[in-house]
């Protein structure tokens, strides 16, 4: 039985910046059909909001690189509804009659067909890390919805599976294919504002409500697997997402419903707090302390915090700031300045936060000449990417680091669940990024993996003989 420790993890070179380029790295699949510069067959897992808004139309555009071959679901209305949409858009876009795709209602399935070389995980937060680690011993690459996972251990393990599998992961955090963050990063990695003194994260706060009655398990949707290592609930439609196909756009009832998500600190918190750590240089290590204070749902079946207002401490005493009333968006602010970095006017989806009443610019300063100079010839860089789903693509052709790897996902949102901790436990608490421990008790029990009958993480890594110490 095989040991993988974090120190082990972390002195080997999780590094972020590491590529792996050895010709014996590459997995055997990757020299059949889908070989560097052929195409890569992609298994889909999840078709709900996410993966018809995002994930397929961003693998539509790429269908030189990429095909989806297969679609999984618990729910087979949605899996119908996808396997048309797909089959009707590769028949359109190819000129062809009678493409088709596999459709699967486990993902167990589609893992055993070897025709499947990577696949996109867009499952709810509670199922990420359990489903992505099960797919990395599979040796499937991997496309991972942030937040990277539910709990820190269970994050941990992820991330070292995914080490020692040899897989590549992105994890969905486009904010980091998109040029204004990476150049405000650059900036403030470059000294443009001078030290930084604090960092100030704003995005919005969920909403009361969700019906609590109990209603009947619909005939197409595996609801038990649905909840997975969450403890048995009785089912009602706002615990789950809108069974009108109409409406599958919608957001869904379990993203502001613990636990089976954490609400906005994980919710749009991993896409700013992973804008943080990157800036300040912190992506394989992580803040000090957190404290603050939040208000929780209460109106209604979902129960996620609502408002909230925290404070993380970084080393060099740089305070970062995380409140529902800032702009959504990311500030930096040095002794010379400050730079704010957004979205901009651009939503992904219909509930993206917004300001009332202003239009934020993407990215702006204290001196618009803050922006203007060149960086000199010596300057930090960081990873180019203009394209979220082709820099996976390329990363798994060259078998090198995508631009969010699987280190850079736990640690950002090790950020974010930390904050968590904090509100649910409401203490101030030292965190210790090299244990991935707090100085408290009961947060620390908070740290460890869900699991619920054969919806076990341990359970799986017994089954292929691997030992993680976390």
């Amino acid at each position: 039985m095989s040991t993988l420790t974090r120190r082990t993890f972390l002195r080997a070179g999780g590094a972020t910046t590491a590529a792996i380029t050895l010709p014996n790295l590459i997995p055997p699949h990757l020299f059949g059909a889908a070989a560097p510069s052929k195409q890569i067959h992609i298994g889909i897992i999840g078709c709900g909001r996410i993966a018809t808004s995002m994930e397929m139309p961003g693998l539509f555009g790429l269908t030189e690189m990429a095909r989806i071959t297969a679609l999984c679901d618990l729910d087979s209305k949605r899996l119908a509804h996808s396997k048309a949409r797909v089959e009707n858009e590769y028949n359109k876009r190819l000129g062809l009659q009678n493409h088709t795709v596999k459709t699967f209602g486990r993902y167990s399935d589609l893992l055993r067909d070897g025709g499947v070389d990577a696949v996109m995980i867009c499952v709810p937060d509670h199922w990420h890390a359990l489903c992505a680690i099960e797919c990395a011993l599979a040796g499937k690459d991997i496309w991972l919805q942030k937040p990277f996972s539910q709990t820190i251990h269970e994050g941990r393990i992820l991330a070292e599976i995914v080490r020692r599998k040899k897989v590549v992961l992105q994890v969905g955090s486009q904010q980091r294919s998109s040029k204004q963050f990476r150049t405000a990063c650059e900036l403030v990695r470059n000294g443009r504002i001078g030290r930084i003194r604090r960092v100030e994260v704003g995005f919005g706060k969920d909403r009361d409500g969700g019906r609590k009655e109990e209603m009947p398990i619909p005939p197409n949707l595996d609801y038990d697997t649905w909840l997975g290592p969450t403890p048995e609930a009785y089912y009602t439609e706002d615990r789950v997402h809108n069974q009108d196909i109409a409406q599958i756009a919608s957001r869904p009832g379990w993203i502001q419903m613990e636990p089976y998500g954490w609400g906005m600190i994980t919710n749009w918190g991993a896409h700013h707090m992973d804008i943080v750590q990157w800036g300040l240089g912190t992506e394989e290590t992580g803040p000090l302390k957190v404290s603050g204070t939040c208000q929780w749902l209460d109106k209604g079946l979902w129960n996620a915090h609502r408002e909230f207002d925290l404070l993380y401490t970084y080393p060099d005493d740089i305070k970062v700031s995380v409140c529902y009333r800032y702009p959504n968006g990311v500030r930096f602010i040095g002794d010379e300045g400050w730079i704010f970095v957004s979205r901009g006017a651009a939503k992904v989806t219909a509930s993206d936060p917004t300001t009332p009443g202003k239009t934020l610019k993407a990215l702006d300063a204290s001196d618009p000449r803050l922006l203007e100079a060149p960086l000199h010839a010596n300057a930090v860089r960081l990873h180019v990417s203009d394209n979220h789903v082709k820099d996976w693509l390329l990363a798994i052709q060259n078998r090198t680091s995508p631009v969010t790897n699987a280190e850079i996902g736990h640690r950002s949102t090790s950020v974010c669940t930390l904050g968590h901790l904090c509100m649910k436990t409401g203490k101030t608490l030292a965190w210790d990024w090299r244990t991935e421990r707090t100085d408290d008790a009961g947060a620390n029990a908070l740290l460890a993996c869900p699991e619920r009958g054969p919806f076990s993480i341990p359970k799986v890594l017994q089954a292929a003989d691997i030992r993680v110490s976390v």
